[in-house]
């Protein structure tokens, strides 16, 4: 068992020393204009996460979510990341929890959560989010996020 010990920390050591010497040769270079276009011109991140719970003799959980982002060309000749864009997210989570009708089950319990957001660059910017949740009859949460977002250069 000691000799595995040894075998783990001269491991570790080893890699670690890997580590440090790859990041002791690696040295800066320039971005040319391109490549600094793709790194601070526009772009749009959308995201969802949804999440459902039940309990009961009958639980019964359900979620979806799905994004979208597109980009435009651009307008601005010598720049070519500087495209309007546009980005789409949903998410839906249905829940239900219930004893149907059945005597001295444990309480039953529906709960969902879904959060939508997103960004998008620009000088021109849209944004909007919406969030609903719906408790009816039988134990039944549905609830349903949406966000939209634009963003464009306006006036370059």
């Amino acid at each position: 068992m000691k000799a595995f010990a040894r075998i783990l920390i001269a491991g570790a050591a080893s890699a670690g020393s890997a580590v440090c010497a790859a990041g002791a040769m690696a040295t800066p270079a320039p971005l040319t204009d391109g490549q600094l276009d793709l790194v601070t011109a526009g772009a749009a991140a959308v995201v969802s996460s949804t999440d459902a719970a039940a309990a009961g003799a009958l639980a019964l959980t359900g979620t979806t979510s799905n994004s979208t982002v597109v980009q435009e060309a651009s307008p601005y000749p010598g720049n070519p990341a500087l495209g309007p864009t546009g980005g789409a997210t949903d998410g839906t989570a249905v829940a239900v929890g219930s004893n149907v009708g059945l005597k001295g089950e444990p309480p039953t319990s529906a709960t969902t959560n879904v959060q939508t957001a997103g960004v998008a660059t620009g000088n021109q910017m849209i944004s909007s989010t919406v969030n609903q949740t719906v408790q009816g009859a039988g134990g039944v949460v549905f609830q349903a996020g949406w966000t939209f977002v634009y963003g464009a250069w306006i006036g370059l």
